[in-house]
């Protein structure tokens, strides 16, 4: 299993990767940006590897 974090300074990304279990979400991608605010909590989406997938293609395709 295949477990990595990067992080900037304005977002943190976790990947979760190669999982054994056959589970839907158990590989996934969660991209977090940390509240400057103590009011409010830190925004995350989580999403599945072919879903982080096809947002990198569309990334590529129109930002690259």
């Amino acid at each position: 299993m295949v477990n990595r974090i990067r992080k900037t300074k304005a977002v943190s990304m976790k990947l979760r990767n190669g999982s054994p279990k056959k589970q839907a979400g158990s590989n996934h991608l969660q991209i977090t940006v940390p509240s400057e605010d103590w009011r409010i909590a830190d925004q995350s989406v989580s999403m599945t590897i072919r879903d982080a997938q096809a947002l990198r293609s569309f990334l590529n395709q129109h930002l690259g």
